[in-house]
């Protein structure tokens, strides 16, 4: 029988880590739960919904920064309203006017989009309760938290006009103090989510365009706007920038655990059951994939500097390759090939080893 489900396991790419933002939270595995401690969503959701918080999520590239963001989204209050700032694209995201200009062209479009993403963030929290996982997205800018109060759309028409106009170019953070002023006057905060910031400031040598990301941009968010945001760090960028770590004392952190040889297999254990479960596969994670498979996961997890993006990439082909011998376990040998596939493309990604 396990043959058959390591075969339906590589042809349904169960284990393919996915990068698209609106199915992150749906593939996340909480921190929370693979540690036993309330130390990290659970953290960042009571941050950002206590008060006006920054949080920066750091961890290495592919840790599951961006994932865990996603799924803080999805637990938002009603109250809340959580509004993606895509740093990728800002032509220069350095720019404090620039960035904003994004963070409100995000948001007025998703006004537009909101009876659709109602719709499918009902969809996904019933699937959450039945466990009848079904990989739903959530497109647009809005992510998560309550839906746009009634009659709100009529108020945010004037300022998409003003910005479509450009009446409202070079005004630095004017209408994104509008756009707050405008949802808290309707009883709902805005949690701005910049999980992107990898790609945009990311990379090697360029700790000098992250200085100028946090000094300019995420110092204006934390000073000047009177809302929380969720911001994804890498960790060797918050260990090279003297910006972020001048603005670190104000901002609530959230690093990411490191998990050793034992807590790291029933880790990955857990990880390989969910995505089991939301492809609908029968069985387990011990019906897939053989002890000494895991060992070199782990090690495989320690190379790359505890990419879980990696690993999951790496045990998608080692599934493949196991599928293609008619192998009934994903063994040893299928990782160590799999790694060693993927190991060139770890020069693409610095800080990953």
């Amino acid at each position: 029988m396990t043959a058959e489900i390591v075969a339906a396991a590589a042809d349904a790419r169960a284990f393919h880590p996915r990068g698209q933002f609106n199915q992150l939270a749906l593939d996340h595995v909480a921190f929370d739960d693979l540690t036993g401690r309330e130390a990290f969503e659970s953290a960042a959701l009571r941050d950002v919904t206590a008060d006006t918080s920054a949080v920066a999520v750091v961890g290495p590239i592919g840790a599951g920064k961006s994932s865990l963001i996603a799924a803080v989204c999805g637990r938002l209050p009603e109250s809340h309203v959580a509004l993606r700032v895509p740093v990728t694209g800002a032509d220069d995201p350095t720019h404090v006017s620039t960035l904003a200009a994004l963070a409100l062209s995000s948001a007025l479009s998703a006004v537009e989009m909101d009876h659709y993403q109602r719709s499918a963030l009902e969809r996904e929290r019933a699937d959450r309760v039945t466990q009848t996982h079904a990989p739903i997205g959530i497109t647009g800018g809005r992510l998560g938290g309550g839906r746009f109060p009634a009659g709100v759309d009529v108020e945010l028409g004037s300022l998409r006009e003003e910005y479509q106009t450009q009446r409202l170019a070079g005004e630095r953070l004017v209408g994104l103090d509008r756009l707050i002023s405008i949802l808290v006057s309707h009883e709902r905060q805005p949690v701005f989510v910049l999980e992107d910031t990898e790609a945009a400031i990311g990379g090697a040598n360029r700790t000098e365009v992250a200085d100028q990301f946090f000094d300019g941009p995420i110092r204006a968010f934390m000073r000047e706007v009177d809302a929380a945001c969720l911001i994804a760090v890498q960790e060797h960028i918050a260990a090279q920038s003297a910006s972020f770590q001048r603005l670190a004392p104000e901002l609530r952190l959230v690093p990411l655990p490191t998990f050793d040889d034992a807590a790291g297999h029933l880790a990955l254990a857990a990880i390989v059951d969910h995505r089991l479960s939301i492809h609908g596969l029968p069985g387990t994670s011990g019906d897939v994939v053989g002890d000494d498979a895991f060992q070199v996961l782990l090690a495989f997890y320690r190379e790359t500097n505890r990419s879980i993006r990696h690993v999951l990439a790496a045990l998608q082909s080692a599934t493949e390759h196991a599928a293609d011998m008619g192998s009934a376990l994903v063994r040893a040998p299928h990782v160590h090939a799999a790694a060693e596939d993927w190991r060139p493309r770890l020069q693409d990604h610095p800080g990953a080893r």
